[in-house]
């Protein structure tokens, strides 16, 4: 048997992550080193409670580790949560019996980093302030990473925080900037790859209420977001956080990636948290052939099969 990824997890948990972190739990394909976790979609107290009942309810004792408050400027990005005031759908569903370790996350991140060179990947699915921050003190040990698996920016398509940003980037765009200029492998899972076959629809969603403790953990958590989708004319919920760890635990879910260089915008204006990707390969008409690569984008997977293969994994 393959050896199993030693991840990290970095988190802003509110329910899509919450649906990643029972994902990785239920998987054999990853070991759960430890979940650090940023104020982003929730504050990050409610992060780390979040956090903690999803992996205490899939059987998980992975540690939680506090992290960063504030974006690395200081200055808030506003955006109002889908998931509702505690992330996870005003529900009364997170009631955790553990509590957060007393080390930092940053700390955490570096030590793990330095007992395990070469071996430990981290999968940002938030703001990636807690990396940019372990950058900042220190780069060395950090360019040991083995790889970063971001959900973040827009791919190849539209923004959700703007037309242009994606929520995850826009909220610390200066950190964004900092883990794609570090150097190591970094694998971007985008919102292009959250659409309509990734979608849990109504349908599935009454079927998850009627399940086991996890899918209707899962279901209560989405229903503020089902809410929110509907007014919108989408009577669905996107969960990209969990196609994002699909990508990472599943063997061949991912069927193509594009090279490409990654430039994050962090200058003030209506393009504030844009990632442009400039394909490997390919000569601009305004400029040379890009000629280093600092990211994998995910172009293709196998996203109809997500919402069957993520179920399966919630009732194992």
């Amino acid at each position: 048997m393959p050896e199993k990824h030693k991840i990290i997890i970095d988190s802003d948990t509110a329910g899509d992550d919450a649906a990643a972190l029972i994902l990785a739990a239920k998987s054999d394909t990853v070991q759960i080193l430890g979940v650090t976790v940023a104020a982003g979609n929730v504050s990050l107290e409610q992060a780390a409670k979040n956090s903690m009942a999803a992996l205490e309810l899939a059987g998980s004792d992975a540690p939680v580790y506090l992290g960063a408050t504030a974006p690395l400027s200081g200055e808030e990005k506003e955006c109002f949560s889908v998931y509702g005031k505690d992330g996870m759908g005003d529900a009364d569903i997170i009631h955790p019996k553990g509590k957060p370790q007393t080390k930092g996350a940053v700390d955490f991140i570096l030590d793990t980093v330095r007992d395990n060179p070469g071996e430990i990947e981290i999968m940002a699915l938030g703001p990636v302030t807690n990396i940019a921050l372990a950058i900042r003190k220190d780069r060395e040990t950090m360019s040991k990473v083995k790889r970063i698996w971001s959900m973040g920016t827009a791919g190849f398509g539209p923004g959700n925080a703007t037309p242009v940003a994606e929520f995850n980037v826009y909220k610390d765009a200066p950190a964004y900037r900092t883990m794609l200029e570090l150097g190591v492998p970094v694998t971007v899972i985008g919102l292009d790859m959250d659409d309509a076959p990734t979608w849990t629809y109504e349908d599935k969603l009454a079927e998850m209420r009627e399940g086991n403790d996890i899918q209707r953990f899962i279901e209560a958590a989405t229903r503020k977001l089902l809410e929110f989708k509907k007014g919108n004319g989408i009577p669905a919920v996107d969960l990209p956080d969990a196609v994002a760890m699909g990508c990472l635990v599943w063997p061949n879910f991912v069927e193509e990636t594009a090279q490409c260089y990654g430039s994050c915008i962090t200058e003030p204006g209506e393009t504030y948290g844009m990632v442009i990707f400039y394909k490997e390969g390919f000569t601009y008409d305004s400029m040379p052939k890009i000629g280093r690569c600092n990211v994998s984008v995910v172009s293709k997977a196998k996203k109809n099969e997500f919402v069957d293969r993520l179920n399966a994994a919630f009732r194992s």
